[in-house]
């Protein structure tokens, strides 16, 4: 060993030597951390004696605390799928010289066919609706127990003119089905009438044809001017997506061109818009994305340039 070794050494031994033992140095952390609580309980009472002086609550000091901030919800991000299959309206009625074929439509998820008469003497419109629950009504009615297809229905009446209203409604395979004409026809003929409901399969026709939608999404309402879509899960009309067409707007602050129309796209409060402007078709055409869900700009401008209007449309 050297002299610089040595001298090493000795210094080590030296500041060994100094150091505390392990139970002195547990004690002395505990008397220093001691010291700060007090310290800091002291603070705090002199808080309140300050504000106590001033005639103010201790409560409401206490109370109006900073409080923390709330977890930021989080959105579910809407995934685009190819193409669109519409839903099929189940029954159909016995073509008859007097009445249309049915107009289709989806309605808050409710499946509505208008069977239009031609001949206002022997026949009336009729309207057969099929809902997932059972049909309320606003208003009031009589309502006669019948017998409808090997099951009890209901037929209200409402005395109202030029004509009563009629409307039957029972269940029938999970769904509740409604019948409504007006007193053209008898109540037996009513029935009648439901008796000779047939399974059919009658596509509702869309206003656009879409080369995406939304997956994992249901069509919530397909009128000549509008698509919506809500979440598998959610209650019929809680559209959360929707395509309208709409008679033209002013359209400001453009930003993009979509398929070669001005298109501009906000976010605000948790909402996406998309208008553009169809000039070829003098309209507007708007996609929204409801709070709860969010899209990709990316995604949004990819969807609306699938969208096709087509000749059954009509803006609203």
């Amino acid at each position: 060993m050297d002299d610089l070794d040595r001298m090493l050494a000795g210094s080590l031994h030296d500041a060994a030597g100094r150091a505390p033992s392990p139970e002195g140095l547990l004690n002395a952390v505990r008397r220093r951390s001691d010291r700060y609580r007090r310290r800091r309980v002291a603070a705090q009472l002199s808080a309140l004696a300050a504000v106590a002086a001033l005639g103010i609550p201790a409560g409401i000091v206490l109370a109006n605390r900073p409080a923390a901030l709330p977890a930021t919800a989080t959105r579910e991000v809407v995934r685009l799928t190819a193409g669109f299959q519409p839903p099929a309206f189940p029954y159909t009625l016995p073509p008859t010289g007097g009445m249309k074929a049915p107009t289709v439509t989806l309605r808050d998820g409710d499946l509505v066919a208008l069977f239009e008469a031609t001949d206002q003497r022997d026949h009336a419109d009729t309207t057969v609706t099929v809902t997932s629950g059972k049909p309320a009504f606003a208003t009031a009615a009589a309502e006669t127990p019948v017998q409808v297809r090997g099951r009890n229905g209901l037929l209200r009446t409402v005395d109202v003119r030029p004509a009563a209203q009629l409307t039957l409604y029972w269940q029938e395979s999970g769904r509740w089905i409604q019948l409504a004409t007006d007193d053209t026809y008898t109540p037996q003929e009513v029935v009648a009438l439901a008796d000779a409901l047939s399974a059919a399969s009658i596509a509702v026709p869309p206003p656009f044809r879409l080369d995406y939608s939304p997956a994992g999404m249901v069509a919530d309402t397909i009128s000549p001017s509008t698509m919506s879509f809500r979440p598998a899960g959610a209650s019929p009309g809680s559209a959360a997506f929707s395509v309208v067409l709409r008679k033209p707007r002013p359209l400001t602050g453009v930003d993009r061109t979509i398929a070669g129309h001005d298109a501009r796209l906000t976010r605000d409060a948790g909402v996406v818009r998309l208008a553009v402007d169809v000039t070829d078709w003098e309209a507007t055409l708007e996609i929204t994305v409801g709070a709860g869900l969010t899209i990709s700009d990316d995604d949004l401008v990819r969807f609306a340039a699938g969208v096709h209007i087509l000749n059954r449309s009509d803006p609203e």
